[in-house]
């Protein structure tokens, strides 16, 4: 294991002491004057073993959740009518009625569908997946 040495140790102490500088004392160098990151090299643990890397099974992913949203329609309107609107306004869509609706999974477009209406409920049925997202 490695020890500081005295003089490490007192530098350390120095540097930990000495007052912060205040706001805008620190000099900003001009853009493109910054040197790159110092690059840092990790030694195993004596006695460690790196541990193989496993591959995640199936059921690692089957409790993960998605956030599904079905956009029926978009409307654009100028302010003035968006502050005009109150309960029971109309607020016509740009879609048809029976233009198929958007699904989103995590904000992206995954697929287009069907409103459906099963035992009372609103589903969707899906009609196309859109390959990568």
């Amino acid at each position: 294991m490695n020890e500081f040495t005295t003089e490490e140790i007192e530098g350390i102490v120095r540097a930990m002491s000495q007052e912060a500088p205040e706001k805008g004392q620190i000099p900003l160098l001009p853009p493109g004057s910054y040197s790159p990151p110092a690059r840092v090299a990790f030694t195993p643990i004596e006695g460690e073993k790196p541990r193989p890397l496993e591959e995640p099974e199936l059921s690692d992913f089957a409790a993960l959740k998605a956030h599904i949203e079905v956009v029926y329609g978009r409307a654009r309107i100028p302010l003035a009518t968006l502050a005009s609107l109150e309960k029971g306004s109309l607020l016509p869509l740009d879609e048809l009625c029976d233009d198929l609706v958007e699904i989103y999974a995590n904000g992206s477009l995954i697929g287009r569908g069907e409103l459906v209406s099963v035992e009372g409920k609103y589903g969707v049925k899906i009609v196309t997946f859109t390959k990568n997202p």
